[in-house]
Parts: C-alpha cells; structure tokens; sequence
C-alpha cells in the first residue's frame, strides 16, 4: 500500500483513501439486550437512513391498505346495485 492508502477488500484495486471507521465491537451499549457487533452497528445505520429517507412510509402503507378495502367494499356495492337496477332489462 502506498502512504495515506487502506486495504479494502470491497474496492477496486483494494486501495482506498478511507480508513476504517473508529467503531469497534461493543462501542455501544444496547438496553434491548441487542448484540454489540458490527454487523449490528451497520443494520442500526441501515436502518435509520432508510426511516431519514422516508418517515412516513408506515402512514403511506396503513393508507393504502384503508383504500384497498375500500375500494373491494365500493366495488362490491356497485355490482350489486348494478344487478338490481339492470334485472328487469333484457
């Protein structure tokens, strides 16, 4: 490795300017009894960029689900009103 260069085994060429992170196994403590790891370190990130990106996602799902149902209900309502009004016609 040439001077101000890390290995990386992911990069092209293995040489990154980047060093590690300073996060080592058991530098945070979890109340949930959650391992100290740092695949658990790299979920937790994962995880809270995918929320930063969009905090709403749960309220858009919970919605969509509402109009769903409603949608079914209202089509089946309209199927039925159709059969009544159009039963005498032939």
């Amino acid at each position: 490795m040439s001077a101000g260069m890390n290995y990386n085994k992911y990069f092209p060429g293995h040489a990154i300017a980047m060093p590690q992170p300073p996060i080592k196994d058991g530098a945070v403590e979890y109340t949930d009894g959650a391992p100290a790891t740092m695949d658990q370190y790299a979920k937790d990130v994962a995880a809270f960029l995918m929320w930063a990106a969009e905090p709403h996602l749960e309220a858009r799902k919970r919605a969509g689900l509402q109009v769903m149902f409603f949608l079914l209900v209202f089509t089946g309502l309209l199927y039925f009103t159709k059969k009544k009004i159009w039963a005498g016609a032939k």
